[in-house]
């Protein structure tokens, strides 16, 4: 049998058949054909292959698959698959506005090739932040903007702009990504009302959200065909899959420069002379806040590669 991975945790798998039989299924083994070392070797979305007695087989060739490095776990972690479009939410307040990570969210889902669109909750927020913070975000959504993401202005708790959000759902499976306290979960039920899922207050200490949602769970509208992947909040999130190199090409505003500069690709993108990046920055061509998250993510990878080395070496 075939059926949709729902959710799952320490290998119990909860799987929904097209005729929306659910059975809860474990790996045969505890190990699939091709499993490297991974965080979780399955993710909601994946279409498995199952036993009656509930075991799983194999994994149906993935349309596309949404990863993130677990520091902790020091391994790929699988967040969602088979997903048409990818909600990256932000806020502009309540959790602060973090634009870096977003640079993040966009990076992995430009190097999977999904359609990422910005969510901005809490837009209700605006109007009792000071004018100074209030042009600043509006300066960095539009820089998304100009970079060619979608940006969508929404309220969950007045409703403003869920409508036309819902609209862009029809016969879509999308995975919602970003911050505890960001408003994934109050999105789930205020689209799905029968969800009835728990949400959680901020942190008033440190401005932020708990974790209410623990792991990602697949939720379905039937009646309007279209599907939702909660994922759990991330307060550090490492692209995954992505060597240090690739990221120049990979991030919009930098690709136009990719080896151009007087010393190619060994350019460091600091003081040389003949840097088209930082040519670029000055010009406003690339954003600050960007290039700040360009040289964080790349040192990032880069040591998370040497250390995968060191530990290739030793062993």
């Amino acid at each position: 049998m075939t059926g949709r991975v729902v959710s799952g945790s320490r290998n119990i798998f909860v799987v929904k058949t097209d005729n929306a039989i659910v059975y809860e299924c474990r790996i045969k083994g505890k190990v699939l054909k091709n499993d490297k070392e991974l965080y979780n070797p399955i993710a909601p979305g994946d279409i498995v292959e199952f036993d009656t007695a509930g075991q799983i087989c194999g994994v149906v060739t993935r349309r596309n698959l949404f990863t993130r490095f677990n520091v902790k776990g020091n391994a790929p972690q699988l967040l969602a698959a088979n997903i048409d479009v990818v909600f990256c939410f932000i806020t502009p307040a309540s959790p602060p506005f973090r634009p870096r990570f977003l640079d993040r969210l966009l990076l992995q889902a430009d190097a999977a090739e999904i359609p990422a669109i910005i969510l901005c909750n809490k837009i209700d927020l605006l109007s009792s932040i000071d004018d100074e913070t209030r042009l600043s975000i509006e300066r960095r959504l539009s820089d998304f903007e100009r970079l060619g993401y979608e940006v969508m202005r929404i309220s969950v708790k007045t409703g403003e702009g869920v409508d036309a959000l819902k609209s862009k759902l029809k016969m879509k499976s999308a995975a919602l990504l970003g911050h505890s306290g960001c408003g994934k979960t109050s999105l789930i039920n205020a689209l799905l009302p029968n969800a009835k899922q728990k949400t959680g207050a901020l942190n008033q200490k440190y401005d932020r959200g708990n974790h209410t949602t623990v792991m990602s769970v697949l939720f379905e509208n039937n009646l309007e065909k279209f599907s939702l992947i909660d994922t759990p909040g991330i307060r550090r999130f490492v692209p995954e899959g992505i060597e240090p190199e690739a990221v120049q090409n990979l991030m919009r505003d930098f690709a136009p420069f990719a080896g151009k500069c007087a010393f190619g690709l060994s350019c460091a993108h600091k003081n040389e002379a003949g840097c088209k990046i930082q040519e670029a920055l000055k010009s406003g061509a690339i954003h600050e806040d960007r290039f700040e998250s360009f040289i964080r993510i790349k040192k990032e990878l880069s040591d998370i590669s040497a250390a995968v080395r060191r530990a290739g070496d030793s062993g």
